[in-house]
């Protein structure tokens, strides 16, 4: 870290209180706060051979140095502490809550027993060092990229099976899982215009009871017996016009998991979630409730498609970083409930407005293995063109 030497303010000795301020240049050495501080702002300082045995509330420590400092058993609470580096410093047990930890330097650290957000962060690291180390070979030769296409309330028969013809023409090896997730009234169409063919059929929604009075729905047992693969379940559009809740997609998996079917699960937040910083809780969150009593073995069954709200049918794109990351906190959250090989063999599609021109980067992330595509499955060109993404990255 660079410092303007004109501006180094040099503290020492110091005591910290509740909305304290040391930005801008300062150099804190051989200092101890050991207490809860709250609404600090130590933006762009330097800790130097400190005691910071302290849990920092609402804090700004975004682009600090600290060097031989020790932070064992300290905490961030809804703290910013992006851009900070941290060299030789003791981390060690060390918990960060609901923090921007993002950009942060923290080679040569000891982390034994440090948490983010109640992962363990040694535990993290070599995971991703095992994930990154296999890379795209991995992902082509452990997780299967799929390319599914929501067709949501779109086609008339007529119309679906022009599509699909078009369709066939130019999807006659693809080098990953193609599929229609069609409307019910398209089902028989799909099913028997792909006859022969790659690309497999999905429906778009399934009941988790397997018979009864329930108007309008349909049965997993009765797509099966159709010929039906895959069921996408939890869209963000049943979750928002249909009243579908975790709860609910919970019992629909569990469902369709029983029947033989392979259901691609939705999770995503909401833009307003985003903005207040707790896209990682409402994913871990959803995560945990979506799969509850789904074992390891029916995991392998599952595909799992990361939607950010936000970007459902707007036209915006997560950026290829935002969807790795989101995606990484999805298969490390796997991990921590399944084991870290497990995690590693789900696939996991990225499935905000990706379409043909964006595809190729979003698909050369580690942790983004296919996309849930929307309005692009909906012309036979472009949804070519993200299968031939998938089959590169």
């Amino acid at each position: 870290m660079e410092l303007n030497k004109e501006k180094i303010t040099l503290i020492a000795d110091c005591e910290v209180t509740d909305k304290s301020k040391t930005a801008g240049g300062a150099v804190v050495r051989t200092s101890k706060f050991c207490a809860d501080i709250s609404e600090c702002d130590f933006e762009g300082s330097c800790f130097v051979q400190t005691n910071l045995c302290a849990t920092f509330k609402c804090s700004d420590m975004s682009g600090d140095y600290f060097e031989e400092v020790d932070l064992s058993g300290a905490g961030f609470e809804r703290s910013d502490v992006s851009g900070a580096e941290f060299n030789e410093v003791n981390l060690s047990g060390a918990a960060i809550i609901d923090s921007d930890m993002s950009g942060i330097e923290i080679s040569g650290c000891k982390l034994d027993g440090m948490t983010i957000d109640g992962f363990n962060v040694r535990e993290l690291i070599e995971f991703y060092k095992k994930n990154h180390k296999e890379n795209f070979d991995m992902k082509k030769n452990v997780r299967k990229a799929v390319i599914a296409g929501n067709w949501k309330m779109n086609k008339t028969r007529p119309e679906a099976k022009a599509l699909l013809e078009e369709l066939k023409g130019k999807v006659s090896d693809p080098g990953c899982e193609v599929i229609a997730c069609v409307p019910f009234t398209n089902l028989e169409t799909a099913i028997e215009a792909t006859k022969g063919t790659p690309i497999k059929v999905g429906a778009q929604n399934c009941h988790f009871e397997k018979s009864g009075a329930f108007t309008g729905e349909i049965s997993a047992d009765m797509l099966v017996e159709m010929g039906v693969e895959y069921v996408v379940l939890g869209h963000s559009e049943r979750r928002q016009y249909f009243g579908e809740t975790d709860e609910t997609v919970n019992k629909r998996t569990r469902a369709a998991l029983a029947a033989g079917l392979k259901p691609i699960v939705c999770v995503g937040e909401l833009l307003w979630e985003r903005e207040c910083n707790i896209t990682e809780e409402v994913i871990a969150r959803q995560i945990k409730l979506d799969f509850y009593a789904v074992s390891a073995e029916e995991l392998k069954k599952c595909i799992i498609a990361y939607e950010p709200v936000w970007a459902i049918g707007t036209g915006k794109t997560a950026t290829a970083d935002q969807a790795e990351e989101v995606c990484a906190f999805i298969r490390a959250t796997l991990a921590k409930l399944y084991g870290a090989d497990a995690a590693e063999a789900v696939t996991i599609q990225y499935g905000g407005s990706m379409n043909a021109g964006n595809a190729e980067e979003l698909l050369s992330k580690v942790n983004v293995d296919g996309g849930l595509i929307g309005g692009a499955s909906l012309k036979a060109a472009d949804f070519n063109t993200i299968i031939e993404a998938a089959t590169k990255g």
